[in-house]
């Protein structure tokens, strides 16, 4: 059965790798952009190209050790576009620094907006979401969260915490699982807080500075406590619009601080929606892929 899985993923592969050619000679496009690029090969983009297109990568990932994500065709794209500042030095290394540019991360209009026209004190769910997938990291940080300040209600949405963090310090935590589309920002918009804490280090030194949710939370108009760094203070204020935090001490202290405070958070909630919408929306993050475009491939 094993055989016969590889064998047909292997069919599949094929079959879409050629469905993406036949489309290319057909349509004959300016250019033909991959989204990560999972299982596009460099004898793929070099017989797309022959149709007259350039190629051009947007990678918003963490790092490139995942399955299908082919490293060595990334030299035959003619633009290579990173949502990770922490990834341009060893990307120009590799390619060229004409061929590297930097897009960050952003929400979608459609999915990432508020449910709710008002919320009030009495109609929020929970004091306190953390709206992602699991990790190590992340669960160290709300574990020694946790044990500081055991007092407000906490949710967890999004994959593997059931299974990995349901016991021990979070078990009076609730965990329905993933949360997509309008659940998802439903969820953020019904928390008195959200918290934004990222993957962690991933076996190098790169970690995440910001991730989608950096700015889903704004959008969705939840008021987010964000972790600390240079990179998340260019795109807010903190103390203003939203507020940081650099340990769990901090955290816990910023928690305490703003649950007594509703009138505050509605008012940081709101500056950061006008900071965020539409200005960090991936129609604007569009527009700076093809200014990229234009000028480095001179379209």
């Amino acid at each position: 059965m094993r055989i016969a899985s590889r064998l047909m993923r292997r069919m599949a592969d094929e079959t879409y790798r050629q469905k993406l050619l036949d489309e290319c000679q057909v349509l004959k496009p300016d250019l033909f952009l991959a989204i990560k690029g999972v299982g596009i090969t460099s004898d793929l983009i070099q017989r797309i190209k022959k149709t007259g297109a350039r190629a051009a990568m947007y990678y918003p990932d963490l790092h490139f050790e995942h399955p299908g994500i082919l490293q060595d065709s990334f030299g035959e794209y003619d633009l290579f576009i990173t949502t990770k500042t922490f990834q341009l030095d060893y990307l120009e290394a590799l390619l060229g620094k004409d061929r590297v540019a930097f897009v960050s991360h952003g929400y979608s209009g459609s999915v990432h907006r508020p449910v709710f026209r008002t919320v009030a004190e009495d109609d929020y769910q929970v004091d306190l979401l953390y709206p992602g997938n699991h990790s190590a990291y992340k669960q160290k940080w709300l574990e020694d969260t946790v044990a500081i300040s055991p007092g407000p209600s906490v949710e967890i949405i999004g994959n593997r915490w059931q299974e990995s963090a349901s016991k021990g310090l979070l078990s009076a935590c609730r965990m329905p699982g993933a949360r997509v589309g309008v659940a998802y920002a439903e969820a953020i918009q019904a928390a008195r807080i959200n918290i934004a804490v990222h993957f962690g280090p991933a076996g190098s030194d790169w970690e995440d500075l910001v991730s989608t949710r950096t700015f889903e939370i704004p959008a969705c108009k939840g008021f987010m406590l964000h972790i600390d760094n240079d990179e998340v203070r260019d795109y807010f204020r903190p103390g203003e619009e939203i507020d940081v935090f650099s340990t769990p001490e901090e955290l816990a202290d910023k928690i305490k601080f703003y649950l007594t405070r509703p009138n505050l958070r509605a008012t940081m909630i709101e500056r950061a929606y006008q900071r965020c919408v539409p200005a960090y929306s991936y129609a604007e993050r569009a527009k700076q892929i093809e200014d990229f475009v234009k000028v480095r491939l001179e379209y």
